[in-house]
């Protein structure tokens, strides 16, 4: 018997929830780099179902589907989409809350100066609001 620790588990269970969403047509960009009221906007949810299309479109060939089997999977894929979205936003606000800590954690060891670059640098790369949190006390250095 394989015995697997709990990172690889976890690693395990991070990139099957990639692979389904992918599948299913949910884009990690658009749900890991963006606020969950974006995933809920309209435009949104017609670039989700033009993905979906196009996913369909790429399995129907690739896996030579009967006209029956393909309006079976796309059955499958409008049943399962609640649970793919409410798992995504799940891994999102997840990985918000880690990189919180994170940065919180960093801070512990910076003066104010320092931290207000952190921000500034988290900001550029990932947008104003992720990461963002208010520590009050800052000793320097």
């Amino acid at each position: 018997m394989i015995r697997l620790n709990e990172s690889t588990r976890a690693l395990l269970a991070v990139g099957s929830t990639f692979v389904m969403g992918f599948v299913v047509g949910c884009g990690a960009d658009r749900t890991l780099l963006s606020a969950p009221s974006y995933a809920a906007s309209s435009s949104t949810r017609q670039d989700v179902a033009r993905h979906h299309d196009e996913v369909l479109a790429e399995l129907r060939t690739e896996l030579r589907l009967s006209d029956k089997q393909y309006a079976r999977v796309q059955q499958i894929f409008k049943a399962r989409q609640g649970q793919i979205e409410t798992a995504w936003q799940q891994v999102h606000a997840d990985m918000q809350r880690a990189m919180q800590q994170t940065t919180a954690e960093i801070e512990t060891v910076l003066d104010s100066t320092q931290v207000q670059k952190l921000h500034a640098w988290i900001a550029a790369r990932h947008g104003s609001t992720h990461g963002a949190h208010v520590l009050t006390d800052h000793t320097d250095h």
